[in-house]
């Protein structure tokens, strides 16, 4: 069932499909920009951290045996009583081998002006199908597979292994177009409506001194509880209120989101993001700085910046967590309070604000 922030359809996906892959997605972006309504998508960033996925069963001539390989597992353990030992005795001179597709993710955006958050992110799959391995064992040497291993294509410990050879050309798959701007509006509606319940929440409270207990709500026992924004919400409008924002850099030129939709036990829905850099010059972490000035320090994040090519990046960076870390922003604040380096106005408010009530990501 389609949510109500994606946007991606049947037609879509095979449009999409139907693309040849192309240096630069030229092709690609064409297709977009004359046979939907994202016609001014452009190409953001490739992430490439994603293992190979078990794909067809074929055999040794190269002829399919299945287009799937999970509906084939599927209908063998059924035909064998559910044993996946059966099943290997069944097959494991046939020489079947397993196809796998290495995948890259692509973001494209469809940037509509405005707030930050009024974009279009579509994220295309980019396969190359291969085949390096047969799909059994041929003996019990290394132990045979389990039906779980048969079900996740990792049936072939002890199975022959030979050179990897590319079957086909790469080809396009369409994994999802999300409208952030109403995933955003969804994600920061569902927080607060949690925000609001948990407030309300009581919990009884001992005084340590006269043992004497009072029933407290969430709220009176929270500092700035109502206050407390979505994570989301935050990052853009912290985006918005610096001097990224300020500069006219879009948020959606600069970063990916990778989004989640969860459902916890209690049917509780919430939803979140991720923000992943699409920088493509070579950024190294900030290490050692401990022992560092302040003044230094801020010269390292200034320096950094000029890497990104966009003034208060650390800030965002630091958010992420992963080059640029909480303790060294803390540094910055309390070296700007007290006077040792100086913060535009409206970049040291944003920092502040997250001063006064930390989030990342």
């Amino acid at each position: 069932m389609r949510k109500e922030y994606e946007l991606q359809t049947d037609v879509l996906g095979t449009i999409v499909e139907a693309t040849p892959v192309t240096k630069k997605h030229a092709d690609l972006l064409m297709t977009f920009a004359t046979r939907t309504d994202y016609r001014s998508l452009r190409y953001v960033m490739t992430r490439g951290t994603y293992s190979t996925s078990p794909a067809r069963i074929i055999d040794t001539d190269g002829r399919e045996i299945s287009p799937d390989y999970r509906t084939w597992v599927e209908a063998e353990l059924e035909a064998h009583g559910g044993s996946a030992r059966e099943v290997w005795l069944a097959h494991k001179n046939a020489g079947f081998l397993l196809t796998e597709n290495e995948r890259l993710l692509h973001y494209f955006v469809h940037d509509r002006g405005g707030e930050q958050d009024n974009f279009i992110q579509a994220a295309v799959w980019e396969e190359q199908e291969f085949v390096e391995r047969e799909f059994f064992p041929r003996t019990e040497r290394w132990g045979l597979p389990d039906a779980a291993d048969l079900r996740h294509g990792s049936s072939s410990l002890g199975a022959e292994q030979f050179d990897r050879r590319l079957l086909g050309q790469p080809r396009y798959r369409l994994h999802e177009v999300i409208d952030m701007h109403r995933f955003a509006a969804l994600g920061e509606e569902l927080f607060l409506a949690r925000h609001r319940a948990n407030g309300e929440r009581r919990l009884i409270v001992t005084d340590g001194e006269t043992g004497e207990q009072r029933s407290l709500t969430i709220r009176e026992l929270t500092p700035g509880y109502d206050k407390m924004q979505w994570s989301g919400r935050r990052f853009f409008d912290d985006w918005t209120d610096s001097s990224p924002g300020r500069t006219g850099e879009r948020i959606c030129q600069r970063w990916t989101f990778n989004t989640q939709d969860y459902v916890d036990q209690q049917g509780v829905r919430e939803l979140s993001f991720v923000p992943q850099w699409a920088h493509t010059r070579k950024v190294a972490e900030l290490k050692n700085t401990r022992n560092l000035d302040e003044y230094s320090l801020y010269g390292k994040l200034t320096q950094f910046d000029e890497r990104i090519g966009m003034a208060f990046a650390w800030y965002f960076y630091g958010l992420h967590g992963n080059l640029v870390k909480s303790g060294q922003m803390e540094r910055v604040l309390e070296a700007s309070e007290a006077g040792l380096i100086v913060l535009p106005e409206h970049d040291y408010r944003v920092l502040r604000g997250w001063g006064d009530a930390p989030y990342g990501f």
